[in-house]
Order: structure tokens, then sequence, then C-alpha cells
């Protein structure tokens, strides 16, 4: 890994919070795989692990690689980002889909006649609003 490549990952991982810099952290040291191995290296829950991956992965700091089939199952391998150019681009096309999406839906409770529809849109549109800002937090 080069100097630059240190550096990003000491400043992104001092900038995370402490279960997603463990799980980050955890992934730099064994690249490559899927949330079920780190679950287990950890000695973490699968599902504790598999949301900090959804955040990782929604941050724009890590990557889908590849995939492995144990029996009749696929799972996903990751990776994290380490080139700071990759990782800003990545963080602007998110950030890009996720304000197109939160203003389809916006739109869409303006025009829904429902009460139960609009309190559905209303979740998923501050659902949304988190991801941006969780975004930006992470932002390079």
């Amino acid at each position: 890994m080069s100097q630059t490549s240190v550096k990003a990952f000491q400043e992104i991982s001092e900038q995370i919070p402490e279960k997603r810099r463990i799980v980050y952290t955890a992934l730099k040291n064994n690249p490559n795989n899927s949330f079920y191995r780190i679950a287990f290296i950890l000695g973490w829950n699968v599902n504790k692990v598999s949301n900090r991956f959804n955040e990782l992965e929604n941050a724009g700091l890590i990557e889908k690689t590849g995939e492995e089939t144990r029996g009749k199952f696929t799972r996903d391998r990751f990776s994290i980002i380490s080139d700071v150019e990759k990782i800003i681009e990545k963080q602007n096309k998110l950030y890009v889909f996720f304000v197109e999406t939160k203003s389809q839906l916006e739109a869409d409770y303006h025009r829904c006649e429902t009460k139960e529809g609009k309190e559905l849109l209303a979740k998923r549109i501050q659902y949304l609003k988190t991801k941006i800002s969780n975004l930006k937090m992470h932002s390079v």
C-alpha cells in the first residue's frame, strides 16, 4: 500500500464511529471477504457486522470485490477502497443518487392521497436524509 493510501486509511478510520472503524479495520486487514467472515474474525453477530458493512458501503468507503458460493448461497465479498480519488468519485455518485431519490420521493409525497402512503414516504425520505447526512460526515 502506498504512503498516500496509508495516510488516507488513517484519516478515514479516525473519522468513523467505533464499531464501523473496527469493521473497517478488520476488512482492511482481511480484504475480499464477506461480512460473515468478518463477523467470525471479530466474534460478532452477523447482523451487527452486516449493518456496519451497509453503513460503510453507503459512505463510499468499501466496495463489492466479488462473490463466494457456500453450498447453495452466494455471498458478496468486499474490500476497503484505498484510492482517495476513487472514494471521492464513489461518494459523489452516491450523493447524487441519494439526493435525486429523495427528491422523487418528496414529489410522490405531495401527490400521495392516503395517510398511510404519506407516512411510508415520510419514513423513506427521513432515511435518505440520514444517508445523505452520514455521507457528508464521512466525505473525504
